[in-house]
C-alpha cells in the first residue's frame, strides 16, 4: 500500500508541474542469475540535466529496500525484505551491495525523484538459485531383470528454487520414444518457496536395449545454466553370457596339451642322454 500511494502521488505532481521531464536513468546493472548465498551489486547510472537529485530508491517487487537521500544528514535508509540482506557500509548513491537467497528472485527496480519532482524509474529480473542439498537418486531397481521385464523406476531430486528439472537418458540418449514413458509427479514445497522434484521411467525391457547384456540409465538434474548433476544406474540382463573368451581360452589349453603330449618322446631321450653324459 505504501508504494502504490508513493507512486500517486509521484503521479500527481507530476502532472500538476506538467514540465517535460529531464532527469534520465541511462542504464541498470542487475545480475540475472545468482546463486542462494551470494554477494551482488546492484547499479543504477543517470542523467540529471539541470535538475537536482532529491533520492533513489532500490525496490523488489512492490517492497522497498534501500532509499539515498542526499540532502539528508543520514542519506541510506534500508528497509527488511525477505532474503535481501543490504551491506550498508559498502552501498552508495551509484551502487548497492546485497547478500541474497533465493526469496530475492523477482524484478528489481531503481527510481529517481527530483527535487522537482520529476521521475524515472528502469528495472530488470534476478532470479537467485538455491540448489539441492544433493544430486537426484534412482529408485526402484530390483535384483535382476530379463528381456521383456517390465521397468519402474523413480528419480527424485531434493528442495531447491527454482524447481529442479529431471530428464532420463537410456544408454546415452534422452528418453521419450514411444515405448518408453516418461512421467512427472507434482513436488512438495517446503514453506520457503523451494520445491522437490520426482519423474518416473517406465518401460518393457527389449533386446535393444542392452549392449553386450549392459543397459546405462541416467538421470539428470538440471536448473538453468547454473546446476547440473547425474546420477548412473547400470542394469545387466540376467539371461545374458558371454561366452566367446572362454571358448578362445579353452580352444588355446587344448592346442597347448596336444603339442605338449606330442613332444613326449623327445624328452623322454634328452634326459636320458643327459644321464648317459652324467656317468
Amino acid at each position: 500500500m505504501g508504494g502504490l500511494i508513493h507512486w500517486l502521488l509521484i503521479a500527481i505532481l507530476s502532472l500538476l508541474l506538467g514540465r517535460s521531464r529531464s532527469l534520465h536513468i541511462t542504464g541498470i546493472d542487475v545480475p540475472h542469475t545468482a546463486l542462494s548465498g551470494d554477494t551482488v551489486r546492484l547499479s543504477c547510472t543517470f542523467r540529471l540535466d539541470g535538475d537536482a537529485l532529491y533520492s533513489l530508491t532500490w525496490w523488489k517487487d512492490q517492497q522497498m529496500f534501500f532509499n539515498f537521500v542526499p540532502s539528508n544528514s543520514h542519506p541510506k535508509s534500508v528497509y527488511p525484505v525477505r532474503g535481501i540482506v543490504v551491506h550498508v557500509q559498502e552501498s552508495t548513491l551509484n551502487e548497492v551491495v546485497l547478500t541474497v537467497d533465493h526469496r530475492a528472485s523477482g524484478i528489481l527496480r531503481c527510481e529517481l525523484l527530483a527535487t522537482t519532482f520529476e521521475q524515472d524509474t528502469k528495472q530488470d529480473n534476478m532470479t537467485v538459485v538455491d540448489v539441492p542439498s544433493r544430486g537426484p537418486s534412482i529408485t526402484g531397481q530390483r535384483g535382476n531383470y530379463h528381456v521383456g521385464d517390465l521397468l519402474l523406476l523413480n528419480c527424485s531430486s531434493p528442495f531447491s528454487y527454482p524447481p529442479t528439472a529431471l530428464t532420463w537418458d537410456i544408454n546415452g540418449l534422452q528418453a521419450g520414444g514411444p515405448r518408453e514413458i516418461v512421467v512427472t509427479y507434482p513436488g512438495e514445497w517446503d514453506g520457503e518457496g523451494r520445491v522437490s522434484a520426482w519423474s518416473g521411467l517406465h518401460m518393457w525391457l527389449r533386446a535393444h536395449h542392452f549392449r553386450e547384456g549392459v543397459l546405462v540409465l541416467r538421470c539428470t538434474a538440471s536448473i538453468l545454466h547454473v546446476y547440473r548433476v547425474s546420477t548412473e544406474l547400470i542394469i545387466t540382463d540376467g539371461n545374458y553370457m558371454q561366452t566367446s573368451p572362454r571358448e578362445g581360452a579353452s580352444t588355446g589349453g587344448a592346442e597347448w596339451s596336444s603339442v605338449v603330449r606330442g613332444m613326449q618322446p623327445l624328452l623322454l631321450l634328452l634326459l636320458l642322454f643327459l644321464h648317459l653324459l652324467g656317468t
